[in-house]
């Protein structure tokens, strides 16, 4: 586990031993992808409660985390196709987030920890990224973000050209920042990433996205934090006619008007795998 005094200091680079060169950089990712969520597996109690204390000292954690390590052998651009790059950012992201929530100690969200999204990183390659460089710099484009709104990479950032071009919203179904109204993640792969990033718009929204009694249409406040990439896209009411199931008065509601969201829920920022007591 990261020294818990580093919580407070500065960047927090997850991979610093290197391991074995992986095949490729999709394997890589998503052989650390796959292992981190085989180790949530071997440790979620029936109850749907993770036991982090035990797998914090396990061999399966052992192993998931070490894998983090053949990123440092890496070309961060390597991933060949816009696919195969989007996929290895995706599973690059998702593995460092639950990474970052064990290597921390983290007990009950991930605010525990001042700047967990600037300061957890992993190394890939020559390169330093942490999960904001990984969501906004590259799965978004450099996006801004933050109060500050500062984009992550200046013009001579060589990380800059990681970007993957354009932003497809449906990454915000599909990346995890470690709390309970994040979405489920999987593992994802270039040959199947389009079916697999449907299925996780369409199980997210027709979860998060709900008439109330009175009749308004209640989002989740992912809709709203990135309202800029759905209307780059064709406006966030198409994402949602695409994705929510059959029709109904959902689907009614939102085809009727400019704004498709009335109000959104409250964010639960509770660990999205809750821990055993």
């Amino acid at each position: 586990m990261v020294d818990r005094s580093m919580r407070w200091l500065g960047r927090i680079v997850l991979n610093e031993r290197e391991v074995g060169a992986a095949a490729s950089a999709s394997d890589a990712a998503e052989s650390l992808q796959r292992g981190m969520l085989g180790a949530i597996g071997a440790f979620t109690r029936p109850d749907g409660r993770l036991d982090y204390r035990a797998l914090r000292t396990s061999p399966e954690w052992a192993e998931a985390a070490a894998r983090s390590g053949a990123l440092r052998s890496l070309h961060a651009g390597d991933p060949d196709g816009r696919a195969a790059r989007l996929a290895f950012w995706i599973n690059v992201y998702n593995a460092m987030i639950f990474h970052g929530i064990v290597a921390l100690g983290i007990r009950r969200t991930v605010r525990e920890v001042r700047g967990f999204f600037a300061r957890v990183s992993y190394r890939v390659g020559d390169l330093v990224l942490s999960a904001d460089d990984v969501e906004h710099g590259v799965l978004r484009d450099n996006a801004r973000h933050g109060l500050l709104r500062r984009r992550p990479f200046g013009p001579r950032d060589p990380r800059r050209a990681l970007a993957v071009r354009p932003v497809d919203p449906r990454i915000h179904f599909a990346i995890t920042c470690g709390a309970r109204s994040c979405p489920p993640v999987g593992a994802y792969r270039a040959a199947t990433l389009d079916q697999q990033l449907d299925v996780a718009a369409r199980n997210f929204l027709n979860q998060e996205v709900a008439l109330d009694a009175r009749g308004c249409v209640i989002c989740s406040r992912i809709l709203r934090w990135y309202a800029a990439d759905f209307a780059a896209a064709g406006g966030l009411g198409a994402t949602l006619l695409r994705h929510l199931d059959a029709a109904g008065p959902l689907r009614e509601a939102i085809a009727s008007r400019a704004r498709p969201c009335d109000a959104y829920r409250a964010y639960d920022w509770a660990l999205q795998h809750a821990p055993a007591e």
